[in-house]
């Protein structure tokens, strides 16, 4: 329910990017491929070069993703009030161990990132990562994808 509407807020006010795809209403990896063929197609016919990057965020949920950073992006897309209280409630003070076979590790708080699994935490680093289409210069194209395992119960 909460996750429901953080997407409603951010899609009705245009918060996420146009190039982001990935756990987004009527978006796919196939939206990302076609961008892909059709730059390259329109370099080909042009004769000029295409060259493509693409960073896979190993860890992306775990290391990357700033909690303090993401209740500062909801500060700025103008979200007051109890959803970021919530969300910030949600960040805060989680633990976790590892259990192999039987045997389980000692108990480590989650210091950064979001806690992995959870479909909130999949739109909390879709918000993060958003800010990367505004720091690349003029003329380059780009397009993010967000994916993530999220568990249901």
């Amino acid at each position: 329910m909460i996750n429901s509407r953080l997407v409603w807020y951010l899609e009705k006010n245009k918060l996420i990017t146009n190039v982001q795809s990935g756990f987004r209403k009527r978006r796919s990896t196939t939206d990302q491929l076609v961008r892909l063929e059709t730059f390259i197609r329109e370099a080909f016919i042009q004769k000029q070069h295409a060259v493509a990057i693409f960073f896979d965020l190993e860890k992306a949920y775990d290391d990357t993703t700033w909690k303090h950073g993401i209740m500062k992006d909801l500060f700025d897309a103008g979200l007051r009030g109890r959803l970021p209280l919530f969300i910030q409630g949600f960040l805060q003070n989680r633990h976790f161990q590892v259990r192999l076979g039987s045997h389980t590790s000692d108990v480590f708080a989650q210091e950064m990132g979001v806690p992995q699994g959870s479909i909130l935490s999949v739109t909390l680093f879709a918000i993060k990562i958003n800010s990367i289409v505004k720091s690349l210069s003029p003329g380059v194209e780009c397009s993010l994808y967000v994916r993530g395992v999220v568990n249901k119960f």
